[in-house]
């Protein structure tokens, strides 16, 4: 059911009450922990983006976005333009309605390594990369057994695809860490497919005796070593997804050993005649006899057949059956249930659209700075970073609620549960990635009972999807959707969903010198990494990347000449959000924003390091309470404080000066966003 903001507030008061007691009261005893995952059930499906399929769905950070990108040449990042040879329109997101078109089983489009990071600065090459349909996205219309997936359980809004690539190489993330630059080997698979078995999973027989495998161990290898049980689940035409075939450990071995039974063999029943027919009702029948018996692995990883795994033109219908059946086998089982986690998530984006830039190490000169190291991160003098967000869908006892969670995450924070949970350490992440990717452990609460762990009714409030293939079947025969015609950003659905604290404290400081510079300091008082991406800040107007370390900061300047617009935006996680733009440096206000606690009020600290007195205007969004006030600055320091809304600690303030018609700071984020709160409510507005 979707939940408003009254309804959030009423339904949470005890919980926000208890995370918010004094320093000086005693903690409540937590109930359970990280020790009482004992099965981690990882199925990761196939080439979708995140707006693409949760664009509309209320509470996350998708088409309601209060502050997108803005391109280069002032349009919104929703208009992308096509190539001036097909007449140079501009498409704006658009619905492919699953129930009078074909839309289901819409082709795939291009998803091939971005080639370089020059095209792709602005974030406005998707119109000439991947064509038109790369606008269009679903609904819960067109997706109703995932919308109330993530309704019931934990969907994070900031989970990234490892490269901005195809599969081979994002799959290889999940598996091992690394596509190979993190662990030093530089040659096939790290960008792209080329270069191995058509079909690891499916046969041995196609081992090729003339590839040796990947020079790397694979993170399954790791958990043998340690003693950690796990596998495969998979069927025949696993369409290449399992790529523990590429790794000599796991090659050309012997059919009756429990290597190739854990790692390369089939489930049951399933053959080859019939691939096509069996709607993984093999791989579902063969995890639920373990779910049922007990015997679940401590790590399973499930490779979806073709027709099953949504990658177009498979529709995302049948990948719904497919997660819905593994699902049904887990609450089947209270006892199982009770200590299973069960991860879905997607390996790229195929070419749909997504809005949210994704961060990316400064690896090259003019890209920006860190103060962490960036060591496999290059691949032939391109950034490799993050790629397009993808979804994810965080399903276990302690992710219930219709939780959001807006850490950075990308594949290897699925590792990185792992290595938290089973401590077996994979040492092929990167440092830089280590750095800003979280563990995924923020999107769980382990205070959970035994009674309510083991409760599983809510199985009953999703919907039943026994008609959903013969459905698909049936409107995959309507005509093929059209290009859409809209001029606006799609609706999202209004209202909030309770949002998960994270681990950031950010904020950037500006100020001028004497000689006309423009500082910025980027300051990190948070406990992880975290990118802020300045957007405006090179001389094309794209964007720069400072990745700043737990308790670091970082500094850049930029000359700007008296009487030369400037107009810089600097984004980071969790909506973090600072511009400033002006004729610079006509007049010097510096805007810091801060939080009092004892009066829940943002606190907006104004410096007028200039020589005379200025007016501003500081005027709140929905994010703050109160009117708009016109101050009057004397040079120093001032403190101007807005209540917030509501039941929540978001704001964002717009402070302009009267006589200075280009001079404009906002800024946007949440405080103390370590502790629980409600999604921004800007999203809906």
């Amino acid at each position: 059911m979707p939940l408003d903001r009254r309804s959030f507030i009423a339904g949470s008061s005890a919980t926000a009450a208890g995370l918010a007691l004094s320093a000086n009261a005693p903690l409540p005893a937590r109930r359970g922990s990280l020790a009482d995952v004992e099965h981690v059930v990882i199925l990761m499906q196939e080439n979708r983006s995140f707006d693409h399929y949760f664009g509309t769905m209320r509470g996350v950070r998708g088409f309601g976005d209060p502050r997108p990108v803005e391109l280069p040449d002032g349009r919104p990042v929703w208009a992308q333009r096509q190539l001036a040879k097909d007449g140079g329109e501009t498409i704006w997101p658009f619905h492919l309605d699953t129930r009078s078109t074909a839309a289901n089983c819409i082709d795939s489009l291009d998803h091939s390594w971005k080639g370089s990071q020059e095209r792709w600065k602005n974030w406005d090459a998707w119109m000439p990369a991947k064509g038109p349909f790369s606008m269009g996205y679903l609904t819960r219309a067109d997706l109703p057994y995932y919308y109330a997936l993530a309704d019931a359980f934990t969907i994070c809004d900031a989970y990234h695809a490892s490269i901005f690539g195809p599969t081979g190489p994002n799959r290889l993330f999940l598996f091992s860490g690394t596509s190979g630059l993190g662990a030093g080997h530089e040659g096939i698979y790290n960008v792209d497919n080329a270069g191995c078995d058509d079909n690891p999973g499916a046969d041995m027989a196609k081992d090729d005796p003339a590839f040796a495998g990947l020079p790397w161990t694979p993170y399954a290898a790791r958990l043998s070593a340690a003693g950690i049980s796990w596998r495969v689940y998979q069927e025949y035409d696993n369409y290449s997804d399992n790529p523990l075939g590429y790794f000599p450990q796991f090659r050309n071995l012997d059919r009756l050993s429990q290597s190739y039974a854990r790692a390369r063999a089939w489930v049951p029943g399933s053959t080859p005649q019939n691939a096509d027919s069996s709607g993984a009702r093999y791989l579902i029948d063969a995890f639920a006899a373990d779910v049922a018996a007990d015997r679940l692995p401590q790590v399973s990883w499930i490779v979806a057949p073709f027709h099953m795994c949504e990658h177009p033109d498979a529709p995302p219908a049948y990948g719904e059956v497919l997660t819905a059946g593994l699902v049904a086998a887990l609450a089947a089982n209270p006892e199982v249930w009770r200590k299973t986690v069960l991860i879905l998530n997607y390996d790229e984006n195929d070419g749909f659209f997504d809005h949210m830039m994704p961060p990316i190490p400064a690896t090259v000169p003019g890209l920006g700075a860190s103060t962490v190291g960036l060591g496999g991160e290059s691949y032939k003098g391109v950034p490799v970073g993050l790629g397009p967000r993808v979804p994810l869908v965080i399903v276990s006892p302690w992710t219930r609620g219709g939780w959001v969670d807006s850490e950075l995450f990308d594949h290897s924070s699925v590792l990185r549960f792992l290595e938290t949970r089973f401590g077996v350490a994979e040492p092929n992440i990167t440092p830089w990635r280590r750095a800003v990717c979280g563990n995924l452990v923020s999107a769980f609460d382990f205070d959970v009972s035994e009674a309510e762990r083991r409760d599983t009714r809510w199985l009953a409030d999703l919907p039943a999807v026994s008609g959903y293939i013969a459905e698909s079947d049936e409107r995959c025969r309507l005509p093929a959707p059209t290009i859409g015609t809209s001029a606006s950003v799609p609706a999202q659905e209004a209202g909030s969903r309770p949002a998960r604290g994270l681990p950031y404290d950010l904020d950037v400081a500006c100020r001028w010198s004497p000689d006309g510079m423009l500082s910025l300091r980027f300051v990190n008082r948070g406990q992880t990494g975290a990118v802020f991406m300045a957007h405006g800040a090179a001389e094309d107007g794209s964007a720069r990347y400072y990745t700043v370390g737990a308790g670091a900061v970082l500094e850049d300047r930029w000359p700007i000449a008296p009487g030369q617009p400037y107009r810089l935006a600097v984004t980071g996680p969790d909506g973090f959000y600072r511009e400033l733009a002006g004729i610079g440096p006509e007049i010097r206000i510096e805007c810091q924003a801060s939080y009092d606690r004892a009066h829940r009020a943002v606190v907006i600290a104004l410096t007028n390091s200039g020589s005379d007195s200025c007016a501003a205007v500081l005027r709140p969004t929905r994010a703050a309470a109160g009117e708009a006030r016109q101050v009057i600055l004397s040079t120093g320091r001032s403190e101007h404080a807005f209540p917030l809304g509501e039941g929540h600690r978001w704001y964002d303030l717009v402070i302009t000066a009267p006589g200075h018609d280009g001079f404009r700071r906002r800024l946007a984020g949440r405080l103390d966003g370590h502790l629980p709160d409600v999604s921004e409510p800007m999203i809906d507005a």
